[in-house]
C-alpha cells in the first residue's frame, strides 16, 4: 500500500474510534500518525521492512503494528473490528462541514442515522435541531454543508487529477508510437477541481496506440475502445479520455480539449469574420460545408497566429479579456516556478509540524531557495502545540544559531499568529521586534458573521504587526466554503497598511483563489505564495499556488517570494523601523 493509502485507513480508524467515544488519546495518536505517514519522505513498505516504524511522531508499537498489517495484507483487523460496530456508511456523514465524529455519533445513537441520505431527509424534517448540541441553526448549517458534498461529488481536488494526468501523458511518451502527447480541459488549465481527465496524442497509427492505451495504458476499467478514443476509470473511479489523431490535427485536438468551452466560442467566432472554420481537426479556409484547404492546426502556435494573436496561456482561457489582452499586446508575462526564490510559510515539530528546525530546513534547502521563513504556530492554538514566549524565545535564538552556520542560505523567523476573536495578534509584544516577519491567520471562530469577520481582520492588519495575512477567506476547496469576509475592504487595508495577501499552496486550500489573486494585485496588493508545509513532502506543492497565480494574470514582481533576500528583509523592515 501506498504512504496515501495507509494514511486514509489510519484516519478512518481514528473517525470510528471516535464515533464510538473511545479514549481521547487514544483517538488523537491515530490522527498524529495520519500527519506522519502523509509526510514522509520515503515509503512506509520500507520502514516496515527495515523495522523502523516504531519512534516515528505519533507511531507507537501498536500503531506499528497496525500499518505492518496493512503493508504485508492490504487490510487490517482492527477496522474490520470497528466495522462490525459502527456502519461504514457513517463515515459518509463526515464530509459535511462541520459534521465532525462526534455529531455523527449523537445522530448514529439517538436517531439510528447511517447515510448522508439519512441525514439530510432527518434534517429536512427538522429531527435534528431537538439532539444535544444541535438546534436550527446547526441544522440549516448541516443541509447547506450537504448541498456542497452534493456539488462536488463529481469533481476531483487539482492536486490529485494533476499526478495523474502526469503519470499517463509520461506513459504516453515514453510509447515508441507516440508521437506527443499532452493533457486537456480543466487540468491543463489548472482549475481547482477537475471532472474528468482528457488525454490528447498524435500517432501515424492511432489505432495501435489506442489499443496499447486499452491493453496496458493504467486504467482499470475500460468502457470503450477504438480507432482514435478510449474511454475508463481509474481505480478511484475518475473518467480518463483519450484521444489520438494524426500529426497534422494535433494542435487543433490539444487547443479543442483544453478549452473553456468559452475561450473556443470565441476562437470559432473569430475564425468565421475571418472566413476560417476552426475545429478539433484544424483550422480551414471557408465556412462551414465549403470549408477548403488546412491553414492550421498541427500545433497551437499555428492556429492563433492565423487568428491573428499570440498564444494564449492555457491557465488564462477563460474568456476573462485573455482574447482582448492578446490583440491589444497586452497578455501578462506570468509568474513561473522558476521566479520563486523562497517560501515563507512552513512548521516544524516545534509546533504541529513533522520535523526538527534543522531537518526541516535542510529539506527545503534541496528545493534550490535562497532563503525560507519558519512559521510555528503562536500559543493560543493549543491544539497545534503553539509557541508560548519562552518556547518562541528559544525557537528565535535557535534559527539565529543555525544561520550563522548555513553560509549562502537564510532562515528567517518568523510566527504564523493567530488573530484572536477580537482582532489583536497572539504575539508576545517585546518579542515582535525580535522575529524577522509576521504571518497572521484565523483558526478559530468561523462562524463569525462577515461585519464581526471583517472587522476582526481589519483590526489585525492596521496594527501594523503583520506582514503577510495567512489563508485569507479560511475556505478547503470542496469541503468548506469560505467564512463571511468583505473582501474589497480588506484589499484596501492592506494596500494603505502594505499588507501582502497569501495565496496557500494546498491543493485542499489555494486561498487566495484566481480570481481574488487577480483582484488583489489589480488593487496593488502584494501576494505571498506558500506551502504551509508541516513535512517535507508538501514543500512541493508550491507549485499549485504558483498555478492559481497563473490563473489570476500574476506577474512575477507582485509575488513577494520572487524577491532577492536583501530587497525583502527592506520590506519586512520598514514595520519595524516605524
Amino acid at each position: 500500500m501506498t504512504n496515501v493509502e495507509i494514511a486514509a485507513v489510519l484516519a478512518k480508524i481514528a473517525d470510528l474510534l471516535e464515533i464510538l467515544n473511545e479514549n481521547p488519546f487514544k483517538v488523537r495518536s491515530f490522527r498524529r500518525a495520519v500527519e506522519t505517514v502523509s509526510g514522509l519522505a520515503e515509503e512506509a513498505t520500507e520502514l516496515v521492512a527495515e523495522g523502523r516504524l516504531v519512534g516515528l511522531p505519533g507511531i507507537g508499537k501498536s500503531i506499528a503494528e497496525v500499518i505492518t498489517e496493512l503493508v504485508r495484507d492490504g487490510r487490517t483487523a482492527h477496522l474490520d473490528d470497528l466495522l462490525e460496530k459502527v456502519p461504514e456508511s457513517l463515515l459518509e456523514m463526515l464530509r459535511v462541514p462541520g459534521f465532525g465524529p462526534r455529531k455523527a455519533s449523537v445522530v448514529y445513537e439517538q436517531l439510528g442515522l447511517t447515510t448522508l441520505d439519512e441525514l439530510e431527509a432527518a434534517a429536512r424534517a427538522g429531527q435534528l435541531r431537538q439532539l444535544p448540541g444541535f438546534g436550527a441553526k446547526t441544522e440549516q448549517k448541516i443541509l447547506e454543508g450537504i448541498e456542497l458534498v452534493r456539488a462536488g461529488q463529481d469533481r476531483w481536488l487539482l492536486g490529485e487529477a494533476l499526478p495523474l494526468a502526469e503519470e499517463f501523458v509520461a506513459r504516453l511518451r515514453a510509447h515508441p508510437e507516440v508521437l506527443a502527447a499532452e493533457m486537456g480541459g480543466s487540468t491543463r488549465r489548472r482549475r481547482e477541481t477537475v471532472g474528468d481527465l482528457d488525454l490528447l496524442a498524435t500517432s501515424n497509427d492511432p489505432a495501435a496506440v489506442c489499443a496499447w492505451f486499452a491493453r496496458e495504458g493504467g486504467l482499470a476499467t475500460v468502457e470503450m475502445a477504438g480507432d482514435t478514443k478510449v474511454s475508463g476509470r481509474t481505480e478511484r473511479g475518475l473518467q480518463v479520455d483519450l484521444r489520438v489523431v494524426k500529426p497534422e490535427s494535433f494542435g487543433a485536438l490539444v487547443n479543442y480539449f483544453t478549452g473553456s468551452k468559452e475561450h473556443n466560442i470565441r476562437l470559432r467566432e473569430r475564425a468565421q469574420r475571418m472566413e476560417l472554420t476552426l475545429n478539433e481537426y484544424g483550422l480551414y479556409r471557408g465556412i462551414a460545408e465549403d470549408k477548403g484547404d488546412q491553414v492550421a492546426g498541427e500545433n497551437e502556435e499555428g492556429i492563433y497566429a492565423a487568428l491573428g494573436l499570440p498564444l494564449i496561456p492555457p491557465e488564462l482561457r477563460e474568456d476573462r479579456g485573455e482574447i482582448e489582452a492578446a490583440e491589444a499586446g497586452r497578455l501578462p508575462h506570468l509568474l513561473t516556478d522558476a521566479d520563486m526564490r523562497c517560501d515563507l510559510h512552513m512548521h516544524t515539530n516545534a509546533s504541529d509540524g513533522q520535523l526538527p528546525l534543522a531537518e526541516m530546513v535542510a529539506a527545503a534547502r534541496e528545493y534550490g531557495y535562497s532563503h525560507i521563513g519558519i512559521t510555528d504556530h503562536s500559543a493560543s492554538l493549543y491544539v497545534a502545540n503553539g509557541l508560548d514566549r519562552d518556547r518562541l524565545w528559544a525557537e528565535i535564538q535557535a534559527i539565529r544559531e543555525l544561520n550563522a552556520e548555513l553560509g549562502d542560505f537564510t532562515v528567517l523567523a518568523g510566527i504564523e499568529a493567530d488573530i484572536l476573536s477580537d482582532g489583536t495578534l497572539d504575539i508576545p509584544e517585546d518579542l515582535w521586534p525580535e522575529l524577522d516577519f509576521v504571518i497572521a491567520s484565523i483558526h478559530q471562530g468561523f462562524s463569525q458573521d462577515a461585519d464581526r469577520m471583517t472587522a476582526r481582520v481589519l483590526k489585525a492588519i492596521t496594527s501594523d504587526r503583520m506582514d503577510v495575512l495567512g489563508h485569507p477567506t479560511g475556505r478547503l476547496v470542496l469541503e468548506r466554503p469560505p467564512y463571511g469576509l468583505h473582501l474589497d475592504d480588506v484589499l484596501d487595508a492592506a494596500r494603505e497598511h502594505d499588507v501582502a495577501m497569501e495565496v496557500s499552496s494546498s491543493p485542499h486550500r489555494l486561498d487566495l483563489n484566481d480570481a481574488h489573486c487577480r483582484l488583489a494585485v489589480e488593487r496593488g496588493v502584494k501576494l505571498c505564495i506558500n506551502t504551509d508545509a508541516h513535512g517535507p513532502k508538501e514543500l512541493a506543492l508550491l507549485r499549485y499556488g504558483v498555478m492559481t497565480a497563473r490563473r489570476g494574470w500574476v506577474e512575477a514582481p507582485s509575488v513577494i517570494n520572487t524577491w532577492p533576500l536583501p530587497k525583502l528583509r527592506q520590506w519586512l523592515g520598514q514595520r519595524r523601523r516605524a
